[in-house]
């Protein structure tokens, strides 16, 4: 019988960068015409978001914030190596990187031996910007696939009832997307290396807003209006294919890891809090849910609470949820990030297979 180890986890951006630039998105997103005035004077911000960005425009919070997020992502390295996995399983979404225009899939496996990418080549303004890790720009991130694993759970989820796509090579996009390659840079964040074989999953996550926005906060600064997309799988879709994956890995003889990978409601995508900053009070109602193993209520959840909440992303941890209510497996840890500032909340969870232990 195979076992199975759930992760979830956050691939902010804005941890790429020093603690000075960790602000950008939103003074970025404040000079947008299509928010308003007032929210573009931080006199008249939320006053916790005030006070994160206090008298040096959040640095000091960024550093206390990349703390918290460190603590729990060296707890779920640390767990990943103690469990010693055949190949690690990543839900992320793809923000118009490797699919646009010529086709959406709802998921899609990659089945690749090998993943070369160059996270640094695309920061903010689609330029390569300097690294907290000091690291050159044109750094390449070699990443080992598995695509036999893949191809054999892409075949198990088609004769499951899953339309599962999949692809042997990227579209549009060398290398991982930021979803994905980001997860695997923090959980290596102490560079002491990462040499297991992923099989990512892509979860068109963004669903009415992927082409619209043609990335992150495009539509806020596109002069034209832009209609909305065809709308992301449903909460009970994603959260069912955790389901099928979780019974599938259970079946086999495999280790597996699944790692439900974002935030949760970032700023961009909340138009009721004129885009500036989460919803933060629905995160929290997320979290007291995930952490007290409540998962049925994420897969109850209606696509228009989750695009009202900003909430998009979560799409990319409800496999994860899918997967652990499957399995039974509750978080032994589960901490929360709050923040206005920073573009989303953050959550760190650990869910390990029975008689693991705790974190």
């Amino acid at each position: 019988m195979g076992a199975i180890l759930g992760i979830g986890m956050s691939h902010y951006p804005g941890f790429l960068y020093p603690d000075r630039e960790m602000a950008m998105r939103v003074k970025q997103v404040i000079t947008s015409p299509k928010v308003p005035e007032r929210l573009k004077d931080p006199d008249n911000w939320p006053a916790p978001m005030r006070a994160e960005w206090s008298d040096d425009e959040g640095a000091a919070f960024a550093a206390r914030h990349r703390a918290a997020f460190l603590a729990g992502v060296r707890k779920a390295r640390a767990a990943i190596d103690a469990f010693g996995p055949d190949y690690v399983v990543i839900f992320g979404d793809d923000q118009y990187e490797n699919f646009r225009e010529d086709i959406i899939p709802p998921f899609c496996i990659f089945l690749q031996d090998e993943f070369r990418t160059q996270p640094f080549m695309r920061g903010r303004a689609g330029k390569p910007q300097p690294n907290v890790w000091g690291e050159p720009t044109d750094r390449v991130v070699v990443t080992r696939g598995e695509p036999m694993a893949a191809k054999a759970l892409a075949t198990a989820l088609l004769d499951a009832g899953f339309d599962m796509a999949y692809a042997y090579r990227m579209l549009h996009h060398e290398g991982l997307g930021h979803a994905f390659v980001n997860t695997l840079l923090y959980l290596d964040y102490d560079r002491t290396g990462w040499d297991y074989p992923v099989v990512p999953i892509q979860v068109n996550a963004y669903g009415r807003n992927i082409i619209r926005n043609r990335g992150a906060a495009g539509s806020l600064f596109s002069t034209e209006e832009r209609e909305f997309d065809p709308p992301a799988p449903s909460p009970r879709r994603c959260f069912d294919l955790g389901r099928a994956i979780a019974r599938i890995a259970r079946e086999g003889t495999k280790r597996v890891v699944l790692i439900g990978s974002s935030s949760w409601s970032h700023a961009f995508l909340t138009a009721k809090n004129g885009w500036v900053y989460p919803d933060v009070d629905t995160d929290r109602r997320r979290f007291a849910e995930l952490k007290a193993g409540d998962y049925l209520a994420w897969r109850d959840l209606q696509l228009a609470q989750i695009e009202d909440a900003g909430e998009n992303e979560i799409l990319n941890w409800l496999p994860l949820a899918g997967a652990m209510h499957e399995v039974q497996q509750k978080p032994v840890y589960c901490e929360f990030m709050e923040s206005y500032l920073m573009n989303s909340c953050k959550c760190v969870a650990i869910f390990p297979p029975a008689g693991a232990g705790n974190a």
